[in-house]
């Protein structure tokens, strides 16, 4: 079987640090696999990151963004720009083992597979509904139990592999999750309402600076939590038609309401994005919303 093609897509913001030490791990394995590297810079202001994109020369494709637009709109501007059947998706503070991009193909030899999560020892991503609401968690990675692919509710869009394909259709991400958080979450979920697979690869390894972030290094914990908070209904408004599962968001909604009604109102002013999404989603849907979370739940 013909090996796909690939391309090696990296959103960057104010990320020079980053990219410095560990830009040169993502060369050395885009090479194994004849990968190009699309460098998408968000219009970094506060430090020397473009001036060290465009030294880098023809070892990467640089494409500056002229105003801050957001993660969302850089990754997709960069899956938009690439050439490759499989694009591989990293943040700047991720730090990747010489053979992962080699590993990662083979599991698309499964024309169902959409995604290939990466093996930073954190685990595959799972979800619960409790309380009128889907909350989202990593199962505690094992290597002497986790030794084959695991159903994952999505690859995290800082360190996975992606049909680029199934990405177009899927519409990439949603940009009603700016500035950050719940969007390849989101994206994970379409693809299972399409009856499309995501998988964790536990041979596919590296390593998430998570103290390099850049999110956590440019805003504060009470506007992060506030953003994942509200980003954590428009998911379920968007996306969940199950009538047991919205009756009971429905039931607890004044109680988060009194609790945080900030959050709420932040929500309810993105509404008509909101019902757009779903209305050109529904279409496709394939599984329910039962049958997927039956997929963790029994385990």
């Amino acid at each position: 079987m013909k090996q796909p093609s690939v391309s090696v897509v990296i959103p960057s913001w104010n990320s020079v640090h980053q990219l410095q030490t560990n830009l040169p791990s993502v060369l050395s394995a885009a090479k194994t696999v004849g990968a190009e590297v699309i460098i998408v810079d968000d219009h970094s202001q506060l430090d020397h990151s473009q001036a060290y994109l465009k030294s880098l020369g023809d070892k990467i494709h640089y494409y500056p963004n002229h105003l801050n637009q957001g993660y969302s709109f850089s990754v997709n501007r960069g899956v938009e720009l690439a050439t490759g059947e499989i694009v591989i998706l990293l943040n700047t503070d991720v730090e990747v083992d010489g053979d992962c991009f080699t590993k990662a193909l083979a599991y698309f030899a499964d024309p169902n597979v959409f995604s290939i999560g990466f093996n930073s020892g954190e685990g595959s991503m799972r979800i619960t509904w409790e309380r009128g609401l889907f909350h989202h968690f990593k199962q505690e990675y094992d290597p002497s139990i986790h030794r084959s692919p695991i159903k994952s509710v999505w690859s995290s869009g800082g360190q996975g592999a992606f049909n680029r394909q199934k990405w177009l259709e899927l519409g990439g991400m949603d940009l009603l999750y700016k500035p950050y958080y719940w969007e390849d979450t989101d994206l994970g979920y379409r693809a299972w309402k399409r009856g499309w697979t995501n998988l964790f690869a536990p041979d596919c390894h590296c390593i998430h600076h998570h103290d390099q972030s850049v999110i956590a290094s440019n805003f504060t914990q009470a506007s992060i939590y506030t953003v994942a908070q509200r980003n954590q209904f428009l998911f379920i408004w968007k996306n969940i038609t199950d009538l047991p599962l919205l009756l009971t968001h429905f039931i607890w909604l004044p109680f988060y309401l009194s609790r945080y009604p900030k959050t709420i109102l932040q929500s309810l002013r993105l509404l008509p994005q909101v019902l757009r999404g779903r209305r050109r989603e529904r279409r496709y849907w394939k599984r329910t919303d039962r049958d997927i979370l039956k997929t963790w739940t029994k385990s």
